[in-house]
């Protein structure tokens, strides 16, 4: 083995894009990239104007938070997605660079910790080396973004839940007198 043929059988590793074709293939739907995210749209500017306008979250109307559940839902959707692959993307390169590692060590001449030396100054190592740290951050960064989603997503959800837990206790009330969450006063 030479330093054409491991430069020739990095193609054959998996990546994103063979993995979206199979996706695709099986049928399942790929969450499209939200409209507010295509037209530049700053949701994170949206909710903190409406918050400011409304004077908190518990005054927002329930259709609006509605509204930005949908929203915050499908921009969370397309955030795992791209998550997934951005994880792909860092794996195959952390293979790939593990695997030039290994091939070039036995082309190397030596012991092993010159061997090892001498893998880390070999152009083609110190590429892959650098895109899986930039696919690694790139990774951890859409991770953090969509943790940060997911709490928007949570926070709307959970005041939905509690305002149809408190419409559900007035139902409850006997001749217009509200009745507790525990059946009585």
């Amino acid at each position: 083995m030479d330093r054409r043929q491991i430069e020739g059988e990095l193609n054959e590793y998996t990546n994103s894009r063979v993995i979206i074709s199979k996706v695709q293939k099986a049928g399942l739907p790929i969450p499209p990239k939200p409209v507010e995210l295509a037209e530049g749209v700053n949701i994170f500017t949206e909710w903190e104007k409406v918050k400011k306008q409304h004077g908190g979250m518990a005054n927002i109307p329930f259709h609006i938070l509605g509204d930005f559940l949908d929203r915050w839902t499908s921009v969370l959707a397309y955030a795992r997605w791209c998550e997934a692959i951005t994880d792909i993307d860092q794996a195959s390169a952390r293979e790939i660079r593990d695997t030039v590692k290994q091939q070039l060590y036995t082309l190397q001449d030596g012991g092993r910790e010159i061997r090892s030396a001498e893998v880390c100054t070999e152009p083609i190592y110190r590429e892959w080396e650098k895109k899986y740290t930039e696919s690694l951050t790139l990774m951890l960064a859409t991770k953090a973004l969509r943790e940060g989603y997911e709490q928007r997503v949570f926070a709307l959800s959970r005041e939905l839940t509690r305002r149809g837990n408190d419409v559900i206790d007035i139902r409850r009330g006997d001749n217009g007198k509200t009745i507790g969450r525990y059946g009585h006063d």
